[in-house]
């Protein structure tokens, strides 16, 4: 068995689109602590996410560029 170190390796290593049925079929086992609709909603948003990544519709930046993005906007 995997320790938790090495599982998320091998999911990071993951192309985007098995991550997101990695993640669909994660969140659908913690159903008892998630509502059914806001869980269908937040997956159907990551799956058109990834689908404008792969189409070239937007262009992704780094998490890096992202934050500093984000604490410039709030002046931090």
């Amino acid at each position: 068995m995997l320790t938790l170190d090495q599982l998320i390796s091998e999911a990071t290593a993951l192309p985007d689109t098995a991550k997101a049925i990695l993640l669909d079929q994660i969140l659908e086992s913690m159903t008892e602590l998630i509502d059914g609709d806001v869980l269908n909603e937040g997956v159907h948003k990551a799956q058109d996410r990834i689908a404008e990544i792969d189409s070239s519709t937007v262009q992704s930046i780094s998490g890096d560029v992202g934050l500093a993005q984000v604490r410039q906007l709030l002046g931090k």
